[in-house]
């Protein structure tokens, strides 16, 4: 069995699934609740952890053109 060490430094991050891949869950250790559970784990999801645990997130939109050519 593994020890896990939660510190602020270096939350605790668990992803959890199912054998059938219907549910997920992402679960944060850091002082405050962070959870989600759904079918699916969107991207503002994934957005909002990542500026939770300090990185700058800057978002695009480019055309659908560029990104089929790999324009950005």
């Amino acid at each position: 069995m593994l020890e896990r060490k939660i510190s602020m430094s270096k939350p605790f991050i668990e992803l959890i699934t199912c054998e059938s891949g219907d549910w997920n869950v992402l679960r944060v250790n850091l002082g405050e609740s962070f959870n989600h559970a759904g079918h699916s784990i969107p991207d503002f999801v994934w957005v909002k952890l990542i500026k939770l645990l300090g990185f700058d997130i800057e978002k695009k939109e480019i055309s659908d053109e560029d990104m089929e050519n790999g324009n950005y």
